[in-house]
């Protein structure tokens, strides 16, 4: 190459360079134009947003949908949980975790149980199920067997006994569930309802509503333990009163769905009349789900063997938490029902169910008492009740019990046990103390453990004026034989037999022996700022003076009490003495606390 040729070649290679483009410069209208579509994709279609700003925005957004839609759903604004529900769809339809899932399906139910038509609201529901169920992994079998159950009381409460009936068929025959534990209950509860509602009839009460509390008894707390032992509480949940329906609490429905009811114990008197029934014949409970073509349930005696129109009057008086169905008292009627086939296989899975874990069948037990109860199985269900005592710290079997041992057993000693394991569980329990307190006035029940069961409600409550009348009665009649009880002779010597004379000495105890334990004194200290403090004095004399009379009932009732526990010149005691004794409107309280502090008994000195 020539030299000439090399300084040729620059020049060409810089003539080859095409010139830069310049930035054409874009009018505002066209900005204006952009934004006013972008405005309009936003507003018709909500989930554009999604594709706008960084990942990390849409990121953070989505995280915020959940909360967003909860708060549309409790404010029933459903049009703007529709669209909300639409965006956070678009947005997480790769997310099948069952907490989303949850999420989002409960929201569409909601949203189409309130804006859909009447007509086609229910097919459309169970629809919405379908696509549930198929949208849940069968890793997580636990959560389809429970929106499976959840569709199948859809189905019930609206009549759709027909599909109910063929989905859990479906279920049965689903080998994914065979071991899980709530299989046999979510069946046998299924087979109870699709009974109820084909003998609703013959079972309705006919002169009240099952539905309502009959007493004041304390919510029990095992309901919400079974309901949070089928799924756990996220912040993707929707429904404020859970969406699950209580199983042991659907037992008790009459076709409605009635969440959380309150448990009470009957106030009506105890039935003395004793009925003598068969003993239940043994059965076998399969710790399999499916039974082989070879096996066979046939027999478990799920039927009654006879019609005891004796049993069947008492049925109808039990108490209507326990049992709400009343059965008919035509014999004809009485054994078709419980020789259904509704009937047996609901008895036959409720009974596999007591082999679950507890809280599983815990939840079986209230549908299966009733169902044995109404075939004649009375000593069975007694059995059932009491091994579920011995295994759940629960109240509800406790519950259970003693209404079956007031209607069966009334003169047992083991009643008054009862009532006594109720109050050791649920010491707020005023309708079971004041059961105690007949009994104790009927000369049934001893004083000192009436006394120590009316401690246990004062630690838990505040209690009404009709308690501290009779906390202090209890005490005044205790005191009556309180020289027996304080009184010991002791022998002086070694004891052995000769002719030597023995000496004897009384000693002469302050405090008696019930209250010398350490629960007691803790008690007396913890009751002088819970129940006697000044401040609550000064407040309930300042109510006092607006004319209520319950509380100066409350107010003479607590210092009678006190008058015994703490001594006549306990500053509570004197002050409401005071003020009865210059209130000649209150005579009658006036003399209780003064009867009370005549009989001069102080069991602890804390000054």
């Amino acid at each position: 190459m020539t030299k000439l040729e090399i300084e040729e070649k620059p020049k060409i290679f810089e003539e080859d360079i095409k010139p830069k483009r310049r930035r054409r410069e874009v009018s505002s209208d066209v900005v204006l134009e952009k934004q006013y579509k972008r405005t309009l994709l936003c507003v018709s279609k909500p989930s554009y947003l999604l594709s706008l700003g960084s990942k990390s925005h849409r990121i953070e957004f989505l995280s915020e949908l959940p909360r967003i839609l909860s708060e549309l759903l409790s404010q029933r604004n459903w049009n703007d949980a529709s669209r909300v529900l639409s965006v956070l769809t678009q947005g997480t339809m790769r997310d099948c975790s069952p907490k989303m899932n949850r999420l989002k399906y409960q929201a569409q139910i909601q949203i189409v149980s309130h804006l859909k038509p009447d007509k086609r609201k229910a097919e459309e529901i169970g629809n919405i199920y379908d696509t549930w169920i198929g949208k849940i992994g069968k890793q997580h079998k636990e959560e389809r067997l429970l929106v499976w159950f959840e569709q199948i009381c859809h189905f019930i409460e609206h009549g759709m006994n027909g599909d109910a009936y063929s989905a859990v068929i479906s279920l049965m025959q689903n080998r994914d569930f065979g071991m899980l534990p709530r299989s046999n209950l979510f069946i046998g509860i299924t087979f109870f309802k699709l009974w109820r509602c084909k003998f609703l009839k013959e079972l309705q009460r006919e002169d009240e509503d099952c539905d309502e509390s009959v007493s004041n008894m304390s919510e029990s707390r095992s309901d919400n333990l079974v309901e949070n032992s089928v799924r756990d509480e996220s912040v993707y949940s929707v429904e404020s009163e859970g969406s699950v329906r209580d199983e042991s609490e659907s037992s008790v429905m009459n076709g409605k769905r009635v969440s959380h009811m309150s448990i009470s114990d009957s106030r009506s008197g105890m039935v003395m009349k004793k009925v003598k029934l068969e003993s239940s014949q043994h059965y076998t409970n399969p710790s399999q789900l499916y039974a082989t073509s070879g096996e066979s349930d046939v027999s478990v005696h799920d039927g009654a063997r006879t019609f005891d129109a004796t049993l069947v009057k008492i049925l109808g008086d039990m108490d209507p938490w326990l049992l709400p169905l009343k059965p008919p008292e035509d014999s004809d009627c009485y054994v078709k029902m419980v020789n259904d086939s509704y009937y047996k296989e609901a008895v036959r899975y409720l009974r596999r169910t007591l082999q679950s874990p507890h809280y599983v069948s815990l939840a079986a037990l209230h549908p299966l008492i009733q169902l044995l109860l109404i075939g004649g199985h009375v000593d069975e269900a007694m059995k059932v009740v009491q091994e579920m005592c011995k295994k759940v710290h629960d109240i509800k079997p406790f519950r259970i019990k003693a209404l079956m041992m007031e209607r069966f057993h009334p003169n047992s000693n083991m009643l008054a046990k009862s009532y006594e394991d109720i109050l050791r569980i649920d010491p707020t329990c005023v309708t079971t103390l004041k059961k105690l307190i007949d009994m104790w006035k009927e000369d049934g029940y001893s004083r000192e453990s009436l006394i120590e069961m009316i401690a246990l409600h004062v630690e838990a409550s505040f209690p009404d004026p009709e308690i501290w009348e009779e906390f202090a009665s209890c005490f005044i009649h205790f005191f009556d034989n309180l020289d027996e009880d304080r009184m010991s002779v002791c022998l002086n010597g070694d004891g052995e037999e000769h002719n030597q004379q023995q000496t004897y000495s009384v000693r002469y105890n302050p405090t008696p022996k019930m209250f010398t334990n350490s629960s007691w004194t803790l008690r007396a200290k913890w009751w002088l700022n819970r129940h006697f403090s000044h401040e609550m004095l000064e407040s309930e004399i300042k109510k006092t003076e607006n004319g209520d009379l319950e509380m100066m009932k409350m107010m003479s009732y607590k210092a009678a009490c006190a008058s015994h526990i703490y001594g006549r010149e306990f500053g509570y005691v004197t002050r409401v003495y005071d003020h009865l004794e210059n209130n000649s409107d209150y005579r009658d309280l006036f003399n209780f606390l003064q009867e009370h502090r005549q009989n001069w008994n102080m069991i602890y000195n804390l000054d």
